[in-house]
């Protein structure tokens, strides 16, 4: 735990200070320390050993394409095919190596082309300390990667080029069922962002009408459960995995960014970008998913696909705000309920056990 934290603390430092211009490069060597951290962990993360031991129980079978498609040796086939990827190139260890490398570069990628430098370290803070990106990416294998992709191929969705991105999520529904969600998206880039007024009206009212109806949410998901059948065996699989949403003082300041992000859809005088509005479009989906959890726990990680835009999201939004003091005491909030919520984590028992003590690699090979 406090390696993971010291690294993360020293890579935010090191965004910071590039962006005073005291150092070249200082984001960049941040992103090499959280990355080696990521490449080298074992047995860090409570999915941890499942992954390992699946790893092994697929890769010892004979290698048959029909019973892998079938789901005969696991139910994302896959993640059976990119095993047996990597098994003849030092097997599971180099597997997790890679697939951390791939991902940190795609979210520095996105953070230094779609983010102001003078933002950098708030996007940073976002993907290290908002416990559903880099924290949860040591335990959640298959959905790191499906979310991460889904931020990579932001650059295509944007050029409307949505080939790329529909055949990429096609394939990531192999390797995490609940990525069929993402397949509308490959096509977002035909959305009018002109009309970002629209937008954000349309956000509040479907928000207001999912939060006054039960009965739609549970039809909603009963209708999207009929329609797929792995997708309703990756609801079962979490339907306990996480509580449902209190309505504290907790939700009601982490819905300000929501109402920030509504602002500054509809606002059309500071010349924002179609695609500036469409990373905060996309993040704001995640607000608009939550009153399903209340319903469907699985609900909660469906959202993190759209709250990953949070960071290019969240320096837009903030920024938005042309009041100076406005502004820092909103953002001040806002980085306090993350980092609130950061160590809250670490205590809570669910997450405690495989993410107190911090193993590496080194000790088993």
């Amino acid at each position: 735990m406090h390696i993971v934290i010291f690294c993360s603390l020293l890579a935010l430092f090191l965004t910071y200070i590039e962006t005073k211009c005291w150092i070249k490069g200082g984001m960049k060597w941040g992103f090499v320390i959280i990355t080696i951290l990521g490449m080298i962990h074992y047995d860090y993360g409570n999915d941890y050993m499942s992954y390992y031991e699946l790893y092994y129980q697929v890769t010892n079978y004979n290698f048959d394409w029909a019973k892998i498609i079938a789901k005969e040796y696991y139910r994302e086939p896959g993640w059976v095919v990119l095993c047996w990827l990597f098994k003849p190139f030092g097997g599971f260890f180099v597997m997790v190596a890679v697939l951390n490398l791939i991902q940190n570069y795609i979210v520095y990628e996105f953070i230094q082309r779609n983010v102001d430098k003078i933002w950098w370290p708030i996007a940073v803070f976002v993907y290290l300390f908002a416990t559903s990106f880099y924290l949860m990416s040591f335990s959640m294998m298959r959905q790191s990667l499906v979310l991460i992709v889904f931020l990579g191929m932001w650059r295509f969705i944007k050029e409307r080029k949505w080939w790329i991105p529909l055949a990429v999520f096609w394939l990531l529904t192999f390797v995490h069922s609940s990525a069929i969600v993402l397949i509308p998206f490959a096509f977002l880039g035909y959305m009018p962002m002109k009309n970002g007024k629209l937008i954000g009206v349309l956000y509040v009212l479907i928000l207001l009408l999912l939060w006054l109806s039960k009965n739609m949410i549970n039809g909603i998901f009963s209708y999207a459960l009929a329609m797929d059948d792995s997708f309703a065996q990756y609801a079962e699989t979490y339907e306990q995995d996480n509580p449902t949403i209190q309505l504290g003082m907790g939700f009601v300041f982490n819905m300000i960014p929501f109402i920030l992000s509504v602002i500054f859809l509809i606002d059309n005088e500071h010349g924002y970008s179609a695609s500036q509005k469409m990373i905060v479009a996309i993040a704001a989906i995640s607000y608009i998913v939550a009153p399903f959890s209340q319903i469907i726990p699985a609900s909660g990680r469906l959202g993190m696909y759209f709250s990953i835009y949070k960071l290019g999201a969240i320096p837009l939004i903030y920024s938005n705000v042309r009041n100076r003091d406005i502004r820092y005491l909103l953002l001040g909030l806002c980085l306090f309920m993350i980092l609130y919520d950061y160590i809250i984590f670490f205590k809570s028992p669910v997450w405690e056990e495989k993410y107190t003590n911090f193993h590496t690699i080194f000790g088993v090979l």
